[in-house]
C-alpha cells in the first residue's frame, strides 16, 4: 500500500448489548470480506453501550480474545479500530482498540472527553495523540470528542493526516455531529471517516449518519439514521490544503487564548 493513500471501511451497525462473542463474531466476518486496508466501528461496539456493571465487560489489551483478533487482522491484512471497555488499575476507560494489519496491538486509545453519566463511570484519558496504522499517523476521535474542535486540532498539529471518529451518539444530537464531522474536516484540511451506531439500548436510541468527508468538507459517502450498513472509500492522505487552503500554516497561536 502507498503511504499517500489509505483505503477505509467504516461500519455502522448495533452492537449485541453485553455479548462480547456474538460482537467479536460480527467484527471477524467484516475482517474476512473486506478489501480496506483499515475497519472502523462504532463506540464500545465489543460490548454495547453499557454503563453498569462494568467489570463484567472490561477487557484488557493482553486479553486471549483480543489476541485472537489480532490474528484475524493478520490473516485479513487489515487493520481496525473499534471501541471496548478497557480494565486499568483504579477503575475503566471507554476506549478504542487499534490493531494493525501485522496484527499488532498498540496501547488503547482512552477517551478524554466523556459524555453525560459516562464520567460516573469511567476514567477519564489524558492524552491525544496520533497513532500508525498502516504506515499512516490517524487521529482517533471517540464520540463527545468530535465536538471539541481542540482534539481534532491537535492531533492535526501533532501530525495526523486522517482523522477517524467513532461514537455511540443519539438523538436527538444527530446535527450535532453531522455538523463537527465537517467541520473537523474543513478546519484542519484533512479526511474524517465517521462510525456511529444505530439501534436502541441503555435508554438510547443510536442515530446513525456514519459518513466520510474530505477535507474541504465535502460528504464523499453516507449513511442513514436507521440502517445497518457499511462505507468504503480510498483517501488521499497527507494534503492538509495549499495556498489560501493550508489551514495550520495560516495559524497566528500567539492571537489566541488558551
Amino acid at each position: 500500500m502507498s503511504t499517500s493513500t489509505l483505503r477505509i471501511t467504516v461500519i455502522q451497525d448495533a452492537p449485541l448489548p453485553r455479548d462480547i462473542a456474538r460482537n467479536l463474531d460480527r467484527v471477524r466476518e467484516a475482517l474476512a470480506t473486506s478489501d480496506a486496508n483499515l475497519i472502523v466501528f462504532p463506540e464500545l461496539f465489543l460490548t454495547g453501550y453499557q454503563t453498569e456493571h462494568l467489570h463484567e465487560l472490561a477487557l484488557t489489551i493482553d486479553d486471549p480474545r483480543i489476541t485472537a483478533l489480532a490474528s484475524a487482522c493478520r490473516d485479513a491484512e487489515t487493520a481496525l479500530l473499534i471501541g471496548f471497555i478497557e480494565a486499568a488499575e483504579g477503575g475503566h476507560f471507554d476506549a478504542y482498540l487499534a490493531i494493525d494489519a501485522d496484527g499488532h496491538v498498540l496501547p488503547a486509545i482512552r477517551k478524554t472527553h466523556l459524555f453525560g453519566n459516562e464520567r460516573d463511570v469511567f476514567l477519564a484519558g489524558d492524552t491525544i495523540a496520533p497513532i500508525t496504522l498502516c504506515n499512516a499517523r490517524i487521529g482517533v476521535i471517540n464520540c463527545f470528542e468530535i465536538e471539541f474542535p481542540e482534539v481534532g486540532r491537535s492531533l492535526a498539529l501533532r501530525g495526523a493526516d486522517l482523522l477517524i471518529a467513532g461514537s455511540a451518539n443519539m438523538h436527538p444530537y444527530e446535527l450535532d455531529h453531522r455538523t463537527a464531522v465537517t467541520a473537523r474536516a474543513f478546519e484542519n484540511r484533512v479526511p474524517v471517516a465517521y462510525a456511529n451506531r444505530i439501534g436502541n439500548e441503555s435508554g438510547h436510541h443510536f442515530c446513525g449518519s456514519s459518513r466520510i468527508v474530505a477535507p474541504d468538507g465535502t460528504t464523499i459517502a453516507e449513511l442513514d439514521t436507521e440502517t445497518s450498513g457499511e462505507l468504503t472509500a480510498t483517501l488521499a492522505l497527507g494534503a492538509g490544503g495549499d495556498g489560501a487552503t493550508a489551514m495550520l500554516a495560516q495559524r497566528r497561536p500567539e492571537l489566541y487564548a488558551a
